[in-house]
């Protein structure tokens, strides 16, 4: 199959190795810049989605998507429709409140959860390390604790804990006292984030016994397939439900500067990595304009030979793009290869962070087409210039001492 010309001259401008050394080491180290861009952007942008998706799954995965509380009696019905989203995975009672927790040498403040067991996320189930979730559910006035939480008070399956909740207290002749049970610690989970140190969970009816709730005040748990669709969906049914006795929060309130922090720092490791990539393409512009330079009798006997503006731009477009298509894709190769053997390579070169524990990686193909796209894109703005200034030469004045 015959090649369009400028597409031909154009390839063999970029694989031509005879003439200017210094342009071609030019072209050579624009190349390899590109290349070093996109494969540290592949491997950096993988680990922050592992991490991501790390806080997702352990944060996430314990604490509340969206809560809904009802007032007033309000009818139930609007869980027909949530459950038609195609985001609402699972409602279920719920019921959580801030409480003391006291324990024979330490005194701190918990999130206390009212769960049922045969509701909860699976990420939950799977988190309880010691102890049994039909044990708990059996068990009066149980709770399971997070690990830090334990480690914190010192204690273990089986110790006694007494729980003081303020907002349900009462007036006595001693004044104000806080409504208050010992409670049997049945578990302990470990979701491996910072939510361990506030979490203690128990059973829905011993909660809404201690509080004094009524069947007319009532909280639901919102599980989504996908978390982060929590906010638009939040504001959704709250629009939807004004003039109605319900409030919606979502996990933003409690750890929603926590994600906007991951998501700043991704932001900007995605932009210092592009300036690499940019910076590389553009010394494409001062191995072109050599090329230009260095072509310039060809350039002109080919404008002669009937070569069309258009045609002469095309081939110092395909010549810059060429290399840039080379970089980005040996950089897209590489950097995959490299970040699915990291932990191995890290492991190897005794960098790991701790025994026994690998950093998470995320390859995500949309994600890396992204990266291509921007590395093309830069290339393309690169090459425009160049490319520009082979158009205006003019053979008459090349020519004439030829």
């Amino acid at each position: 199959m015959q090649l369009p010309i400028s597409l031909f001259i154009g390839l063999r401008y970029s694989q031509s190795r005879k003439g200017n050394a210094f342009i071609s080491f030019i072209t050579l180290f624009s190349v390899a810049g590109i290349f070093l861009g996109v494969m540290a952007l592949t491997i950096v942008s993988s680990v922050m989605n592992g991490f991501e998706g790390e806080l997702k799954k352990r944060i996430l995965g314990v604490i509340p998507h969206i809560v809904i509380s009802t007032d007033n009696g309000y009818p139930t019905d609007w869980q027909t429709a949530l459950l038609q989203h195609q985001q609402v995975q699972q409602i279920t009672p719920f019921l959580q409140t801030e409480a003391l927790v006291q324990a024979p040498r330490q005194l701190t403040g918990v999130l206390m959860q009212g769960v049922t067991v045969d509701a909860l996320p699976d990420f939950m189930r799977q988190s309880l390390v010691i102890g049994d979730w039909q044990d708990f559910a059996a068990a009066r006035y149980s709770v399971i604790l997070g690990m830090a939480l334990a480690e914190q008070l010192e204690v273990s399956v089986g110790d006694k804990l007494r729980f003081m909740l303020p907002q349900a207290g009462s007036y006595t002749p001693m004044g104000w006292v806080p409504r208050q049970r010992i409670f049997t610690v049945a578990g302990i989970l470990d979701s491996g984030s910072d939510v361990d140190k506030l979490l203690a969970l128990t059973s829905l009816p011993d909660l809404q016994r201690l509080l004094g709730s009524s069947v007319d005040s009532q909280q639901w748990r919102l599980s989504l397939r996908e978390p982060f669709a929590a906010p638009q969906l939040a504001a959704q049914l709250t629009a939807q439900f004004a003039s109605a006795p319900i409030r919606v929060m979502d996990w933003r309130q409690s750890h929603g500067k926590l994600f906007d922090a991951v998501a700043m720092e991704k932001a900007m490791m995605w932009l210092m990595l592009l300036l690499i990539v940019a910076v590389a393409a553009f010394n494409i512009v001062s191995a072109l304009v050599m090329m230009v330079t260095d072509k310039q009798a060809e350039i002109a006997i080919l404008k002669t030979l009937g070569m069309t503006d258009r045609q002469l731009f095309q081939v110092f477009a395909v010549q810059g793009l060429s290399n840039g298509v080379s970089g980005a894709v040996l950089g897209l190769v590489a950097g995959i290869v490299l970040a699915t053997q990291l932990n191995t390579l890290l492991d190897w070169a005794g960098l790991q962070l701790a025994p026994g524990i690998n950093l998470p990686i995320d390859i995500q193909p949309t994600q890396l087409g992204i990266i291509f796209i921007c590395a093309v894109g830069l290339t393309l703005a690169a090459v425009w210039y160049p490319a520009r200034r082979a158009v205006s030469i003019n053979p008459a004045e090349i020519l004439r001492d030829e």
